[in-house]
């Protein structure tokens, strides 16, 4: 009895009101927070470069994690979502972290403390330059940049807001030359501008050295220099204090695409997202809830429909078939009439043919004359 309480029970729960009122609770509960999810802390990017193939395809839909928490445990090689200083955004991979020094070669050979790896096609650097990814609180001292470190501390200079100034001088050697004589080399079919001279990037700076050493005598190299000053007054500014953690950004190929190289440090304040490999997670939370209401509900109709409308299974004709040839066998023992006799063992030879379709024809048994008829 307590077994069949307990079933009643537990059937009419199932098919009361207040376990639909409570299923449909649950879906909305799941269908807010996946929205929730969806608006702020997942975010679906679609690919529109080839940048970051052929590990991410062009077109394809990746989805980051926007909390605070998965951006502070990006590490090496992870791919995350950044902010251009244009406030446009990209996805590139992180190959420098705050603290690490990397060293790129003019072949594409990148190096640093935890892998090293190469670019195909790599064009951006012209020569190998070695140069250190700063992190929050490190104090830089400008007189010991080089040129790549040069452009990348600039921008982050910008980025902080500090004023400043920039003053360019030419050397050969321990020799000043002349800064007008940079207005007599090119870049590409055109003359360049003193006016320019101070932003240009590094590339650019280097091959004007290189065309003023072909021209001047002497094996001196030749070296543009750069000296900053405090904005509005002639101080020289010697450090700059970092505010925040860099990380250093690149693409999968090589060449033609947008990274760290132009763009140079990206700040933590820029990262806007990491990829996770599972990107539909709100998705799969909403369809395994929706997948126990299916369990929970499924069953009961199955039933309803077994008890009301019971349907006949092939299993049930050998049951059939035995109940005739009982019949039959028990009307076979029956001597009710002499002119009978024959039709009951036809019939059991009916029955004998049905079970054994292949079996031999057994011979008649000689049946005995009843005493009202003649041999």
């Amino acid at each position: 009895m307590a077994y069949l309480d307990r079933k009643v029970r537990r059937l009419q729960w199932r098919t009361s009101k207040s376990r639909l009122f409570f299923a449909v609770f649950i879906m909305l509960v799941a269908f807010t927070g996946a929205l929730a999810i969806r608006y702020y802390a997942i975010e679906p990017i679609l690919l529109h470069d080839t940048a970051m193939q052929p590990r991410i395809k062009k077109g394809s839909l990746v989805w980051v994690c926007r909390l605070p928490q998965c951006i502070d445990k990006a590490s090496f090689g992870d791919i995350v979502w950044a902010r251009q200083p244009n406030d446009e955004t990209l996805v590139r991979k992180i190959i420098g972290k705050p603290g690490d020094t990397i060293e790129i070669s003019d072949k594409g050979r990148i190096k640093t403390k935890r892998k090293r790896f190469m670019w195909r096609g790599e064009d951006s650097f012209i020569e190998t330059r070695r140069f250190y990814v700063p992190r929050q609180g490190d104090t830089i001292i400008l007189s010991s940049l080089n040129d790549v470190e040069e452009d990348y501390i600039l921008r982050l200079m910008n980025e902080q807001g500090v004023p400043y100034t920039i003053k360019s001088t030419l050397w050969q050697g321990n020799r000043e030359i002349p800064i007008e004589r940079i207005g007599s080399t090119k870049l590409g079919h055109r003359l360049v501008s003193l006016k320019e001279l101070d932003v240009l990037p590094w590339q650019d700076r280097r091959l004007i050295e290189m065309q003023i050493r072909q021209a001047e005598p002497g094996n001196a190299p030749i070296k543009i220099k750069r000296q900053f000053f405090v904005a509005g007054d002639s101080v020289p500014m010697d450090t700059f204090v970092v505010a925040s953690d860099n990380y250093y950004l690149a693409c999968e190929q090589g060449n033609h695409c947008v990274d760290s190289r132009e763009l140079g440090f990206f700040t933590k304040e820029r990262i806007l997202g990491r990829y996770i490999k599972q990107p539909d997670i709100a998705k799969q939370f909403v369809l395994k809830k929706l997948q126990e209401f299916q369990k929970t509900f499924l069953p009961i109709k199955k039933k309803i429909v077994a008890e009301d409308a019971p349907q006949e299974t092939p299993k049930e004709e050998p049951k059939k078939i035995k109940t005739e040839v009982q019949a039959i066998k028990k009307e076979g023992h029956e001597s009710v009439r002499p002119e009978q006799s024959r039709e009951t063992n036809t019939a059991t030879e009916k029955v004998r043919q049905m079970k054994r379709p292949h079996a031999i024809e057994a011979i008649d048994p000689i049946i005995e004359p009843s005493k009202g008829q003649k041999k």
